[in-house]
């Protein structure tokens, strides 16, 4: 039997998107990500033409949507044990190594100081359903796209909750009102999440006062 390798996947939250999550299963969180899905693709290819055999595979989704972060280190520590057992390798694809795109340094140095290999995997293009998969190219086109929404997103959020505050009337739980009303109709914040009454609260005191210095 060829050389065992674990295979460990990960990916940035949208929260614009309402991306904020994955499944716990491999494959349906690549069917919900399409960089998930890339990343599985290409080491399970690899493992196959390296002869060997892939004994696990995790999925994990960062905490900040710019960067990794030590929370990583919480899923690598349910597949950490299964490589020591086994002996095998973890494998990764860092993207940094591509005009130092989504680095995550974390990943590499956590598993090695626990004594398992890891090795790195080039991010290059891989076949998925017929089509060639570039992640760099998918990366630019979501931060441009990122970039265009961003500032309609704000301004909506802006208005939205200027006009749910001016409808509710000044009284205890006026915020927290207002941030339900606006949960239920689907106005997330301008940087895309669910809005809470601390939220609501500094939001609308930081709007009011730029419009009273106006």
């Amino acid at each position: 039997m060829g050389r065992a390798y674990a295979g460990f996947y990960w990916t940035l939250p949208v929260p614009r998107r309402g991306f904020r999550q994955l499944p716990a299963d491999v494959e349906a969180a690549a069917r919900r990500s399409r960089t998930i899905r890339y990343q599985l693709e290409l080491i399970r290819r690899y493992v196959r033409d390296e002869k060997g055999h892939l004994i696990a595979e995790r999925a994990f989704m960062e905490f900040a949507s710019d960067r990794g972060t030590e929370a990583v280190r919480e899923e690598l520590d349910r597949i950490i044990p299964i490589c020591i057992a086994k002996q095998a390798t973890l494998l990764v694809v860092d993207f940094s190594q591509a005009h130092h795109w989504r680095p995550h340094e974390e990943i590499p140095s956590y598993v090695r100081a626990r004594g398992v290999e890891c090795e790195p995997l080039l991010p290059e293009r891989e076949m998925i359903d017929g089509q060639f998969f570039d992640p760099i190219r998918h990366f630019r086109r979501w931060q441009k796209r990122h970039a265009s929404e961003g500032p309609a997103m704000r301004e909506r959020a802006k208005l939205e909750l200027l006009a749910v505050m001016g409808r509710l009337p000044e009284a205890r739980g006026r915020t927290q009102r207002a941030a339900d009303d606006l949960n239920q109709r689907g106005i997330t914040t301008g940087t895309g999440r669910r809005w809470t009454a601390e939220g609501v609260r500094k939001t609308y005191a930081r709007l009011t006062a730029t419009d009273a210095d106006a």
